[in-house]
């Protein structure tokens, strides 16, 4: 009897072994993919934070300013100096067609169709590249954008950080002044100003100085047409930003690069823009 009895036992605990192995099992099966999914979500974290790390440590800032302004001269001034990448909305735009991204795609068909992109696919395209990994460690510069509050709030829904405005302020008597003055040689296309605003002096020499002729765009009526058309289409935008910095378009841009510099925090103590000397 004793030994049917241990027999018994032993066979019952081998039993009862078997089914918590098999608990376990079944437990750890379930709890698989559990394991599986916050592995993926802490990875995704992990990445998240190294990105806007990244973000963190880049230079990012938006230009504005009227047509004929310095704007252009600062662009390339500012992105050679910081090894930005200077963005606009249409190298943004022709780099989404040449790359024949779906809204590329859409944005040629659009041009195709009616001759223009939509407002809202320009600024889609805009946000794609200022949030892309080639952006994302140089660093951007955005030329002309945003025009309104709508296009600032539809690049911030794109997740782009728009904290840094520089806003470029000139008169518009300064702007037909320097417009008005430039002449062109037709046979060296050659620019020149009559007062040596942004553009040498005319050289002393007769031959050259009969033949300069002035461009159609640089007409005071076209000017002011121009300053009209920018207006119409430019709001305030400075409420959308976390930092502006208004220069004196007056001033050579080199003499404005100081301050631009401590503005974007990579130089220590501002810098007046004041110090610079007014173009001649």
């Amino acid at each position: 009897d004793d030994a049917q009895r241990k027999e018994l036992e032993a066979v019952q605990a081998q039993e009862q072994a078997a089914e918590e192995a098999q608990a376990r099992g079944e437990a750890e099966l379930k709890s698989a993919p559990a394991a599986v999914e916050a592995a993926r979500k802490a990875a995704e974290e992990g990445a998240v934070r190294e990105r806007r790390a990244r973000e963190d440590k880049r230079l990012t800032c938006a230009i504005v300013g009227p047509p004929g302004s310095i704007k252009g001269k600062l662009c390339e001034l500012v992105t050679s100096t910081h090894a930005m990448k200077h963005v606009s909305g249409g190298e943004a735009l022709r780099d989404a067609m040449k790359a024949g991204s779906d809204a590329g795609r859409a944005a040629q068909e659009a041009r195709k169709d009616t001759g223009q992109v939509p407002e809202a696919l320009q600024i889609e395209i805009v946000g794609a590249l200022l949030m892309s990994d080639a952006l994302l460690d140089c660093g951007w510069l955005l030329d002309g954008l945003p025009r309104t509050k709508a296009q600032a709030s539809a690049l911030k829904a794109t997740g782009a950080r728009l904290t840094r405005l520089i806003v470029v302020d000139v008169s518009d008597e300064e702007l037909v002044k320097r417009a008005t003055g430039r002449r062109i040689d037709p046979v060296t296309h050659t620019l020149y100003h009559m007062e040596g605003m942004g553009f040498p002096f005319p050289p002393d020499d007769p031959e050259i100085t009969e033949r300069l002729t002035q461009r159609r765009d640089d007409t005071e009526e076209r000017v002011r047409e121009r300053l009209d058309l920018f207006r119409a289409g430019n709001e305030d935008v400075e409420t959308m930003f976390d930092q502006v910095l208004h220069l004196d378009g007056s001033l050579e841009p080199e003499a404005l690069m100081p301050q631009i510099a401590a503005f974007l925090g990579v130089t220590s103590g501002p810098a007046e823009a004041s110090a610079g000397t007014p173009p001649l």
